[in-house]
């Protein structure tokens, strides 16, 4: 009797098929059973890469959001640190001139003849450098601090009418109405009150001592009036030489040593050294240049 197989014929060439369920599966599966969970704990599921995804992205978000602020205010706090100058303006006037300028918070400020000034908007003060001349602060009180610098002179106001004339090395500062505090290198920082004065900045060694003035006197020029009260000529001569162009030069240290007094208007400087023969034993040359020499005076024959 012929058994004829069940099985129907395979193609030609086709691969043999792979009995998933036969004795070489349940081989495989029985030797990776046991490290089935430790495979899992290695190399996380779809799922579990996913949700770690979802959770660094809210994290950084979250980070983004913690450290813009704390970057914006670092900045800003930066800047509110280093007082940056964001406008610089600066004040001339000519010999013999003289002028006033408003501040927008009321302040205002006088400058003497020959003076320049820096005018610096910053952040969070008001500052001021002298570079040559004179000038008159009244300050209008406010929350910015209000400081003028002459050389290495710093004057900060504490709320005052205050006057500054550089010199060499620094500045001698004169208080009209209310306080200052004056400080220069290696010296402690002064405060000055009405009518007191005080050279500082100055090379030569000495202790810059504190002292007593008048007013008046001080700030006669802005309204143009030169004030002397038994002045040296030599003193006195070289404030008049601020106002011309041409110098004033004393012919000896003798005649130097005589005393002027008297109020002057400033718009009339060469009359006032025409009248020096007449108020003091000197003589006065006039030179082809326009420059004067103040002499002793001239014997009469």
């Amino acid at each position: 009797m012929t058994v004829r197989d069940s099985t129907l014929p395979r193609p030609s060439g086709a691969p043999p098929e792979e009995d998933t369920a036969g004795p070489g599966a349940e081989r495989r599966d029985g030797v990776l059973a046991p490290f089935e969970d430790a495979l899992r704990e290695r190399f996380p599921s779809r799922a579990d890469l996913l949700a770690e995804a979802r959770a660094q992205t809210l994290r950084r978000r979250s980070m983004r959001r913690i450290a813009t602020p704390l970057l914006l205010a670092a900045a800003v706090g930066g800047l509110w640190w280093a007082d940056p100058a964001w406008r610089t303006e600066e004040i001339r006037t000519a010999i013999g001139e003289r002028t006033q300028w408003s501040m927008r918070d009321g302040s205002t400020l006088a400058l003497n003849t020959g003076s320049v000034l820096k005018v610096e908007t910053r952040l969070r003060s008001r500052r001021f450098v002298l570079e040559q001349g004179e000038a008159a602060f009244r300050v209008a009180h406010g929350w910015r601090p209000f400081i003028v610098r002459a050389g290495n002179v710093s004057v900060r106001d504490i709320g005052t009418v205050f006057n500054v004339r550089r010199q060499r090395a620094g500045a001698e500062v004169t208080v009209l109405e209310g306080a200052v505090e004056v400080g220069a290198p290696g010296g402690p920082t002064r405060t000055l009150t009405t009518a007191q004065s005080l050279s500082a900045g100055r090379q030569d060694g000495d202790a810059p001592s504190i002292r007593t003035v008048d007013v008046s006197r001080v700030g006669a020029w802005q309204e143009g009036r030169l004030v002397f009260d038994a002045t040296p000529l030599a003193v006195a001569l070289a404030e008049i030489g601020r106002y011309r162009q041409a110098p004033i030069a004393l012919a000896d240290a003798q005649t130097g040593r005589l005393r002027l007094s008297g109020a002057f208007d400033v718009n009339g400087i060469e009359q006032l050294i025409d009248l020096l023969p007449q108020v003091l034993p000197v003589s006065v040359a006039r030179q082809p240049d326009g420059s004067v020499r103040v002499g002793p005076a001239v014997a009469k024959k």
